[in-house]
């Protein structure tokens, strides 16, 4: 599959989850250009749903190891996450239930014993240098992924301190991969 520049961007101003980011334990913001062709047609619940569906088999068997070793600590599973958010009549996006949903901007998160977690699905206009493949001047759509993490006591944050690595490789990957996405979509 073709890979598409991931970039590492300052945390986005017009999200949602602006407000949290003084307070966070922990957040990133990572971009990556979308497909100029479908740029009109761009909804953020489709976008996330093509960035997290289908992991590779490596992330199912990183997921299933969390989940083992992490539930003998009291944190809910991942499959606990989407049945409860079920039962509570949310939405999902892979196992990550809906907080809120606008035409530009999705929120995915959980509450839970060691940690809050939320997750930004941004899609903005940007404007690339004329250099690129933008002659004209017209702009361009990105995708800006954000989490925004607040621990609760050590074991949150020694949770994040081991996953945190995996967490930014598996945005960066996730995020390379979305334009061919959704270019066979």
């Amino acid at each position: 599959m073709a890979t598409a520049p991931v970039r590492k961007v300052p945390f986005p101003s017009e999200s949602i989850l602006q407000p949290l980011y003084k307070s966070a334990y922990f957040i990133d913001a990572f971009a990556v250009t979308l497909p100029r062709q479908q740029a009109t047609t761009y909804k953020p619940k489709a976008v996330a749903r093509a960035f997290f569906d289908n992991p590779p088999a490596w992330f199912s068997l990183l997921m299933w190891i969390r989940d083992h070793i992490m539930s003998i600590f009291g944190v809910k599973r991942s499959t606990k996450i989407q049945a409860e958010a079920a039962k509570r009549g949310m939405d999902t996006v892979s196992v990550f239930p809906v907080i809120s949903s606008t035409d530009k901007e999705i929120i995915l998160g959980e509450d839970d014993s060691h940690l809050n977690f939320s997750i930004s699905i941004l899609i903005r206009d940007v404007e690339l240098p004329k250099s690129t493949v933008n002659k004209d001047d017209e702009k361009e759509k990105e995708l800006v992924s954000t989490t925004v993490v607040h621990c609760h006591g050590w074991l949150g944050r020694a949770y994040l301190a081991v996953i945190g690595p995996f967490h930014v490789f598996i945005v960066k990957y996730n995020l390379a991969r979305l334009p061919s996405k959704i270019m066979k979509q």
